[in-house]
């Protein structure tokens, strides 16, 4: 108290008391404002000159607002169209492009090895902060920052998602398809305008519900989502996508949600799966009825483990969570899209139709396909993996923190610390892999002899290394089984078919178009 009084007394506060008497209440707020805007242009000017004169990675080209500031590229990502900026980019500036300070986008094939080769050094950054649960033991397989506690949480569930491993669901997926064909032939009779990729999105999740907990979310018999689950999920990966670009706003932005009351989006995908495993224990306590499905579900397959001691609770709900959360978008969005380019280039189309209809003369085929029939029909597969590189489900860069002593990337040194990555739109967009035409669709490419190695190797649709996606084969099994069923049982006439497609992207790239189907009469 003393001390206040002496400072009180002093000539010098007496002197600044006696000038702001003379200044009036707006006059001060003003002032006062003006401190912390000055401190926050001082910030950026100060960012910015490091960047021009004193970095070390001063000479790697990119926007000028990207060199001071995060919030460039969260405007950028906020437009919905990132996926296409950052392809632009590197036409403009090159194959190392600066997007954000100390964060760089890459698309030399040999710093994509490196940067995401198996064992590697390179974590994950705070970017994928916004659903990072900060207890470790909570923590999914897809935010897990450690790659020794990743490479350990992934070896315990890795078994079951083998292909071997998914072709025991086949059961599951023809059911759910069957369920999708007659859908298909009701709105041909009524001549609908269906948005493809909604419903597309209801016969992956119902096929996922199915083959998780043997129920399928029913979105396709009731044409919606009644339990708010595409909502919920989509606005966990856009929050991850947005907020990941500044995550040292995440802890405020959690921190408002939860004071006022808010659920966050990914709890709705919790809740569901805890009551899903729930039910299983009731019903399968209660039970006296020997179980006569033709597969395991696969929340059966991981309570089995817990029973023998290799999984806990934490793993089972991470397992089944992470089959919904990511199996369902990336294969609605990969079959969306392959169907709109397959229909929209006719000849393309016919070809495939072509190659189903001479398996089945042979006697080569069924009615369903089976996966393993799938694997002999060439033009099929190339069909699936063109789909996969044109239009990768994720559009935005899957950043990585360079290792302890830094790392040469492009000819150019990286200190420790700094953030790099790849999107896979730059990568599948790119001349020098896959041919002076990467923006047609031609599945040809994939006949062309070597060439076809290294273009398989760069394709990164679901990511790549150890962190490749864990639910991948999942995709693939759906796609291989429901796509040549579609085709060879309808015609789809696209709306708009001189429009380039429309997509809206933020994490996925989420297609939009509109389309009238027409029963075939065929012999396939």
């Amino acid at each position: 108290m003393a001390l206040l009084r002496d400072l009180e007394d002093s000539p010098i506060v007496q002197a600044i008391l006696l000038q702001l008497h003379h200044v009036g209440p707006k006059k001060l707020v003003l002032g006062l404002l003006t401190v912390p805007a000055s401190l926050v242009v001082a910030y950026y000017l100060a960012a910015l000159f490091y960047s021009l004169f004193l970095s070390p990675l001063r000479r790697i080209p990119g926007p000028l607002l990207a060199r001071m500031t995060r919030w460039w590229e969260y405007r950028v990502v906020k437009k919905g169209k990132s996926n296409q900026e950052y392809i632009r980019l590197h036409k403009k500036y090159g194959p190392v492009v600066r997007v954000g300070p100390n964060r760089y986008s890459l698309s030399q094939p040999k710093d994509v090895k490196k940067v995401y080769e198996l064992g590697g050094k390179y974590v994950k950054t705070d970017y994928y902060n916004p659903l990072l649960n900060p207890v470790v033991e909570k923590q999914n397989i897809f935010t897990i920052k450690d790659n020794n506690l990743h490479k350990e949480r992934r070896r315990k569930i890795s078994p079951m998602y083998t292909m071997s491993s998914m072709v025991s669901y086949e059961p599951a997926v023809d059911e759910m398809t069957h369920i999708c064909i007659d859908k298909l032939y009701q709105f041909a009779k009524e001549r609908r305008l269906v948005e493809v990729p909604h419903f597309v999105q209801y016969y992956a999740f119902d096929v996922i519900g199915a083959i998780t907990f043997n129920k399928s979310f029913d979105m396709m018999k009731n044409e919606g989502d009644s339990t708010g689950m595409i909502e919920g999920i989509r606005g966990a990966n856009d929050f991850l996508a947005f907020w990941g670009i500044v995550p040292s706003m995440v802890p405020w932005i959690i921190g408002i949600t939860n004071a006022l009351g808010l659920n966050t989006n990914t709890s709705l995908l919790i809740s569901y799966t805890l009551k899903q495993i729930n039910n299983h224990l009731k019903v399968n306590a209660e039970s006296t009825v020997k179980d006569t499905r033709k597969y395991d579900t696969f929340l059966k397959k991981v309570l089995d483990l817990k029973k023998e001691g290799r999984l806990g609770q934490s793993n089972i709900l991470d397992a089944c969570g992470s089959n919904i959360g990511a199996g369902s978008d990336t294969t609605a969005v990969t079959l969306s899209s392959t169907l709109y380019y397959l229909y929209k280039n006719s000849d393309k189309l016919q070809k495939l139709r072509d190659e189903i209809e001479q398996k089945a003369k042979a006697g080569s085929i069924s009615d369903p396909i089976t996966f393993q029939q799938a694997q002999d029909m060439l033009y099929l597969q190339a069909v699936i993996k063109e789909a996969l590189r044109i239009h990768p489900a994720v559009g935005t860069i899957l950043p990585r923190v360079v290792p302890t002593g830094g790392m040469e990337l492009s000819g150019t040194y990286f200190p420790e610390g700094t953030e790099v990555g790849v999107n896979a739109w730059v990568l599948h967009f790119d001349k020098d892999i896959y041919g002076p035409d990467p923006e047609v669709f031609r599945p040809e490419r994939w006949f062309e002899g070597e060439k076809t190695s290294i273009m398989d190797s760069m394709m990164f649709a679901f990511g790549g290394g150890s962190r490749t996606c864990i639910g991948r084969n999942i995709s693939l099994l759906e796609l291989t089984k429901v796509v040549p069923q579609i085709v060879r049982k309808f015609d789809m006439v696209i709306e708009d078919e001189d429009q380039p497609l429309d997509t809206y992207c933020a994490w996925f790239v989420y297609p939009y178009y509109t389309a009238r189907f027409k029963a075939r009469e065929t012999k396939a």
